[in-house]
């Protein structure tokens, strides 16, 4: 066929003549609609439109203002978006106001991969919130960038100066209702971030130790041999521990044996050792040797013996012995035959079950020895490891036993280990007196009007109230908060929102005049924020009278508090969810509606000072939907 007579069929076609580009070319053309929207005052554009109809507000949680974006920050944003616009196109007035997260220590650490880990406190926070202020608008402009619309001139920061003092103001309503209170127990401890850490900030990771067998002598063979009805022996008598935390031996202060278990005596050619009759044929395998059980008794018969610390009788350079104390045996359900040798040894400073168990028989705090420092060295006078880094004097002090005749077995162990989530490097459990916040019934300091119910049980009825997508969520958070210990919140750092207390030098007991002065704080951060109060001196605040007795605290808020009391200095201060302007100091009184897919449920924003106390008008008819900060 002839091409000159081939028919050019596209002539033929009637199609729609439109001025859209054949290609999207979104990366060249995105940034002109987003430059549009802002220019021409969109998001407002969109509040106007939806002024007087039903309220619907997207709560944000808020990401950390340090570094970029990321894909999971991409993901969060654009399906909030998602649900805002949606709501917007349902006929609803769908608020978004974005928020940073800007205390805490990712900021420190920054700041002191900087300029150095010797900054004043008032140089730590000024520098900290100049970065954080630079990292906002960095990733202000990404997620702008990403298409969300927000109020972006006017986000909330919790670094702001009203919530700062706001999130002061509530936490003096948590102590009003009884559930703040300090103790000393054993928390997580970061030595890098030399503060303690919540569980939320435990991740573990494999870590390498070494086990270790170690025999504690007898400091009664006669009653040793009695409780198992045998003659007195005619060789020494110890009991064997196993553990893989040599650094805590030299603060072992009781030994804890199972009451249900049976315990055999041994006879080697070490000496008469004293094991859960389960666990003798390994142990004797890692040992080496070969022994005749001769005796068994149950655990219950061998409470309130006395063994002599592994070491006794080592002598320090200046000829002293440091370690001439007895370790008594302490009946525990949480030592078990599982293991080891079915014996733990106690160091009641760094193990939560330790502790409870010698405090339960009576050792007083004061009593507990606890010479690991906060960075992770024992004191400097510390007897045979003074000043040693504990990860480093572990092999020293597995060398000492050994030298002292106390090692029967070491060997090494990989294993699951609790890291700091920022520095990924190993934690310990430490015992420091911290403010907690009480999960269930229990006093607390300064308690006003004390809540109906725990904190806990509140918790988990508010979970039972809200709708989850998807429902295996729900089942994740209950489980979680069912079994959430006591909440740690103070922080021994310094850029955060301060614990405004004063502590007597020598009872350690509050100011009586705490709950006045967290007013008088919380209206100084509000002027001169936080920084303002860290230039506060104790007699300024106590008069020259109470000065020279008290002490100033300079712990902080952990910065988890921050964002989860945004609902109270946010919602109902800063941002308030309707058009009227926010009192300074919400009492946010009302049953408000919170919006979910499947519908709404009434729940109360917070319980008010008094019953009589009216809602402000900031929090009085809020349609609200709350996001979780699950992924921090």
């Amino acid at each position: 066929m002839s091409t000159e007579n081939k028919t050019d069929y596209s002539k033929t076609l009637n199609l729609p003549d439109t001025p859209f580009p054949m290609r999207g070319n979104l990366p060249q053309r995105e940034p002109g609609w987003v430059q549009q929207w802002d220019e021409g005052g969109l998001y407002k554009r969109l509040r106007a439109a939806r002024a007087g109809r039903e309220k619907f507000i997207l709560h944000d949680g808020p990401p950390y203002a340090n570094g970029q974006i990321h894909i999971g920050h991409a993901i969060n944003k654009v399906l909030k978006d998602m649900i805002v616009k949606a709501r917007q196109l349902k006929g609803l007035d769908a608020r978004y106001v974005p928020g940073w997260d800007c205390h805490g220590l990712p900021i420190e650490n920054q700041i002191e991969k900087l300029y150095g880990r010797n900054l004043s406190r008032d140089e730590m926070q000024a520098k900290s919130r100049a970065f954080a202020t630079e990292q906002i608008g960095l990733q202000m402009k990404d997620f702008k960038r990403l298409g969300v619309l927000g109020e972006w001139d006017n986000p909330y920061k919790t670094m702001n100066k009203p919530n700062e003092a706001g999130e002061l103001r509530l936490f003096k309503r948590l102590i009003e209702k009884g559930f703040v209170y300090r103790g000393l127990k054993p928390v997580y401890w970061c030595f890098d971030c030399g503060s303690a850490l919540a569980e939320a900030e435990i991740e573990y990771q494999d870590k390498r130790s070494h086990t270790l067998d170690v025999a504690f002598e007898s400091a009664e063979p006669e009653k040793l041999a009695a409780a198992f009805g045998v003659p007195a022996f005619d060789k020494p008598a110890f009991v064997v521990i196993w553990t893989t935390t040599a650094w805590t031996i030299p603060a072992n202060q009781a030994l804890n044996l199972g009451p249900h278990i049976e315990y055999a005596l041994v006879d080697t050619s070490r000496g008469v050792l004293l094991l859960a009759k389960s666990r003798v044929e390994d142990a004797l395998k890692r040992y080496g040797l070969e022994g005749t059980v001769i005796a068994t008794a149950m655990g219950d018969q061998l409470g309130g013996l006395n063994f002599k610390h592994p070491l006794y009788d080592v002598a320090s350079p200046d000829g002293s012995y440091g370690y001439r104390r007895l370790s008594p045996v302490y009946l525990a359900d949480y030592a078990t035959d599982s293991d080891g040798t079915g014996i733990v040894h106690s160091s009641p400073a760094y193990g939560v079950d330790d502790f409870n168990s010698c405090v339960a028989h009576g050792m007083k705090h004061s009593e507990i020895l606890n010479p690991v420092q906060g960075g992770g060295s024992y004191a400097a006078d510390f007897p045979l490891f003074g000043g040693m880094d504990i990860w480093k004097a572990a092999p020293v002090v597995t060398q000492t036993l050994a030298d002292a005749g106390r090692l029967l077995a070491t060997a090494p162990l990989d294993h699951s280990y609790p890291h700091c989530w920022r520095h990924k490097s190993p934690v310990i459990y430490r015992a420091a007196s911290q403010w907690f916040v009480r999960m269930d019934e229990g006093e607390g300091v300064f308690t006003k009007d004390k809540a109906t119910e725990t904190l806990r049980t509140t918790a988990l009825r508010a979970i039972e109230q809200t709708a989850f997508y998807p429902p295996a969520g729900k089942a994740r958070l209950r489980d979680m908060i069912a079994n959430r210990p006591d909440w740690v919140i103070s922080r021994q750092r310094a850029w955060g929102v301060p614990i405004p207390f004063f502590l007597h030098k020598e009872t350690d007991q509050l100011h009586p005049r705490t709950m006045e002065i967290i007013d008088q704080a919380a209206d100084i951060v509000e002027k001169g924020g936080i920084e303002a109060w860290s230039r506060v001196t104790t007699e300024e605040i106590l008069g020259p009278d109470d000065a020279p007795h008290y002490n100033k605290s300079n712990d902080i808020l952990e910065v988890w508090f921050d964002s989860g009391s945004t609902f109270w200095h946010v919602l109902c201060g800063t941002h308030p969810t309707s058009t009227t302007p926010a009192a300074p100091r919400p009492t946010c009184t009302s049953k408000a509606t919170t919006s979910t897919a499947a519908g709404s449920i009434r729940r109360c924003c917070w319980p008010a000072p008094s019953v009589a106390a009216r809602p402000t008008a900031a929090c009085s008819r809020t349609a609200s939907w709350s996001t979780a900060r699950a992924a921090r």
